[in-house]
């Protein structure tokens, strides 16, 4: 029989779970709340600290809601649906924080408050979904089997349209659905949608099914417009690089004076996106590469660089390989840097090595809510030469 213990939480780790202590031991509680007492299962027990899952709330939270979905705690989309969105928003930046000194060895770290989600539901412009023994649906919280889903509160209400239109018969293992700013829905299981066309920003974008994109539209063109105002006017003799640029989402939307653009990235689609928006919009100076980033980067860097490069690191959540990131670090010509960054620990990481040997230093933090009701968190950061 598991064991079973008693403990007090008194803050929210990274991940959504309850942090209490017993006989000096740290605890992680899953479906617990800072302020609560908590009879938990035991799931894992190590020299370090015990993790588990909450069993009977003794003492609720003020701060405790009742979930909107009736698949949470079941589906693994989602993990603070349990917790009011204000505490959700406080929660993260303290997380956020606390990571990068912790990890980063930052100490004196400014964060601005985190930008909120208008609705911290319906706010997904596209969701992928995985083919299961009962239908199409999204991972548990183990992250093994399918829970077949009828309804995703988080997606927009366009795609749940379609959800139930889905056929596991000779299906694809996964499909992605999007919804343009005109509320059409675009799969990539259908014949014929490898592309279509989105505006943010009022600038009409080529994306694809099958490439990534932000999955918040208000809070995408929220970073797009922080990251314009901290690169400020540019002008004459000024290049943006972005190593991880996707579908160009930065390259087109930004409105400073840049000479030259340059997009670098390692899926064919989306830089066939990238380059079909630049030849729409009649673009020139504006150059996108199908290339691997940590690898050919610097290659093109050097041939195009002007006398002030901006460097934009928009990476997957895995995060940078520190060898490129001690490139980029003393590498010659680089003027400033700006990073965004979707998994807080692994920010955290890369900033500690771009801030070592005190060549740059982190000077902004900005935390956006891309993803309510959900463990992630979305940051840009700004790096100056020390």
């Amino acid at each position: 029989m598991a064991k079973k213990i008693r403990t007090n939480i008194y803050t929210l780790a990274f991940g959504g779970s309850g942090i209490g202590k017993v006989d000096g031991k740290v605890c992680f509680v899953d479906g617990a709340l800072p302020g609560e007492e908590v009879l938990f299962e035991v799931e894992k027990d190590t020299s370090r600290y015990i993790k588990g899952r909450a069993l009977e709330i003794i003492s609720r939270s003020e701060d405790r809601v009742e979930p909107a979905c009736r698949y949470y705690g079941v589906c693994g989309g989602c993990q603070l649906q349990h917790l009011s969105y204000e505490k959700e928003l406080f929660y993260k930046q303290e997380q956020l924080v606390e990571l990068i000194k912790r990890i980063a060895g930052e100490k004196d770290i400014e964060c601005a408050n985190i930008v909120r989600s208008p609705d911290p539901y319906h706010y997904r412009t596209h969701v992928t979904l995985h083919k299961g023994t009962e239908g199409y649906g999204f991972y548990d919280t183990v992250g093994k089997d399918v829970v077949k889903i009828k309804k995703c509160l988080i997606a927009a209400e366009v795609l749940n349209g379609q959800l139930t239109a889905l056929s596991a018969e000779g299906g694809k293992d996964d499909v992605t659905l999007k919804a343009d700013h005109l509320g059409n829905v675009w799969s990539s299981d259908r014949p014929g949608e490898r592309f279509f066309m989105d505006e943010y920003r009022g600038i009409e974008l080529s994306l694809s099914p099958k490439a990534f994109s932000q999955a918040n539209r208000y809070i995408a063109e929220k970073i797009a417009e922080t990251l314009e105002e901290w690169i400020g006017p540019a002008g004459s003799g000024y290049a943006f690089f972005d190593a991880y640029c996707g579908v160009g989402f930065f390259s087109f939307l930004l409105k400073n004076k840049f000479d030259l653009r340059v997009g670098m990235d390692s899926d064919r689609i989306a830089i066939d996106c990238a380059k079909s928006t630049a030849k729409k919009l009649g673009l020139e100076g504006i150059k996108f590469y199908k290339a691997d980033a940590e690898k050919e980067f610097f290659d093109v860097f050097n041939r195009t660089k002007k006398q002030e490069n901006i460097l934009l690191i928009d990476p997957p959540r895995r995060g940078v390989k520190k060898d490129f990131l001690e490139d980029i670090k003393t590498h010659e010509g680089v003027s400033k840097i700006y990073y965004l960054s979707c998994d807080p620990a692994r920010l955290a990481r890369d900033v500690k090595i771009l801030t070592g040997g005190n060549v740059w230093k982190l000077t902004r933090v900005q935390p956006f809510d891309m993803f309510p009701r959900t463990k992630h968190i979305e940051t840009l950061v700004e790096f100056v030469k020390a």
